[in-house]
């Protein structure tokens, strides 16, 4: 599978600038906080609006709608404007939201403070690996973009740890403070990092700034292949251990993930990307098949699998796009795609478990391992096509 060549390539650096990459990364970790500080205080979210928690839930996905409808403006808008700039200004916004959320203000006003936040989740979490991509050098930008790949997942998991004693030093609003303080304390490290980048016209037109995305397919196979494991995941960590019975199992799966996602690092270094993608599909298949017969060990290696795919669609974006706007223009669609497979992936598998049980969820999950595989595989010819630069 040939790389992609591209007449604006960046230049690359002789070694990695591993102080930014770690900066931006805790940018990322931040970044999902604004979705892991609702999802994991929901009781004491419902004690400060004296509501039930379940009726608080959509606070959580209203977050991820903003990304479905505006990710590929986000892409566009980080190319036109600059990953610099648009950056800083979305840690400060969040920063500032997170600070007025801390008042508690009324649940009609905290519903749009969280569609705000969305858009400041999404120009992160679009222009961080941007930069991180071209902070890391040639031999390290595969592993730096699958560490950048784990953000999520790291994130949630220092917030279960952290979030309790906090709660218990300074409450809720305290807590939505500390994380308003977090985000503008890592727009004053990063604004002496980080270098201007160059800019391209901008484009306000929805329909041409997602043909610019989706019918190119080195700017779409990212995203596009990316959507079948985010299907999964989100949903699988929420219901499997329900549907067998085993709820502890939901504290272990995304460990398991966040470490083949790792390995989806020195992988990448070693193979093409998408060939790590392919093997996370098909790995994820073939453990399916094993777990649903009962196979000792077939689930802890079937998240295994799955972890392989994010890490190797993260490297995918720098491997076929080397101009930062064609960087920035992938990551958007990647952000969309991500929010719509997490968005559609739970009530999807939850309806398959209602109707089927068990068995319907090994089906499902061997239905979108092989349509990840096939539009891989789609994409693995198309991408022979020379590629114009954004």
């Amino acid at each position: 599978m040939p790389d992609a060549p591209s007449p604006t390539q960046d230049t690359d650096r002789a070694g990695s600038d591993r102080a930014l990459i770690a900066a931006l990364f805790g940018a990322g970790l931040l970044a999902a906080a604004q979705f892991g500080k609702i999802a994991l205080t929901l009781p004491d979210m419902g004690a400060a609006y004296g509501l039930a928690p379940v009726r608080l839930a959509y606070l959580v996905s209203i977050v991820g709608v903003t990304g479905i409808l505006l990710g590929a403006m986000a892409g566009t808008v980080v190319a036109a404007l600059g990953a610099r700039r648009v950056l800083l200004w979305a840690l400060w916004a969040g920063a500032a939201i997170s600070v007025f959320q801390a008042f508690l203000p009324p649940e009609p006003v905290l519903a749009l403070t969280r569609i705000a936040e969305g858009a400041s989740h999404l120009v992160i979490v679009v222009a961080a690996p941007t930069l991180i991509a071209g902070a890391a050098s040639d031999a390290a930008r595969p592993v730096a973009m699958a560490i950048w790949a784990t953000f999520f997942g790291v994130s949630f998991a220092l917030a279960a740890v952290l979030f309790p004693p906090l709660l218990a030093a300074v409450g809720l609003p305290g807590l939505f403070a500390l994380h308003g303080a977090g985000l503008a304390a890592m727009a004053v490290v990063l604004a002496p990092m980080l270098r201007s980048q160059t800019r391209v016209p901008l484009r306000l037109d929805p329909v041409a700034v997602h043909r610019s995305i989706y019918a190119v397919p080195h700017r779409a196979m990212p995203g596009v292949c990316f959507v079948f494991y985010t299907v999964l995941f989100v949903a699988l960590v929420a219901i499997l251990p329900l549907a067998l019975g085993r709820p502890a199992l939901a504290g272990v799966l995304p460990v398991l993930t966040l470490a083949g996602t790792f390995l989806a690092g020195p992988l990448s270094r070693r193979l093409h990307p998408a060939a790590v993608m392919a093997t996370g599909f098909a790995g994820t298949l073939l453990c399916a098949g094993l777990a649903a017969a009962e196979l000792g060990g077939a689930l802890w290696a079937m998240f295994l699998a799955m972890g392989l795919v994010p890490g190797g669609a993260f490297a995918l974006i720098p491997h076929l796009n080397r101009a930062p706007a064609d960087r920035a223009l992938a990551t958007g669609g990647i952000a969309q795609m991500g929010n719509v497979g997490t968005t559609l992936g739970t009530p999807l598998f939850a309806g398959l478990y209602a109707a089927g049980g068990t068995a319907a969820i090994w089906a499902g999950i061997a239905l979108f391992s092989l349509l990840g595989l096939a539009v891989l595989a789609r994409f693995a010819h198309l991408i022979a096509r020379p590629v114009p630069s954004a």
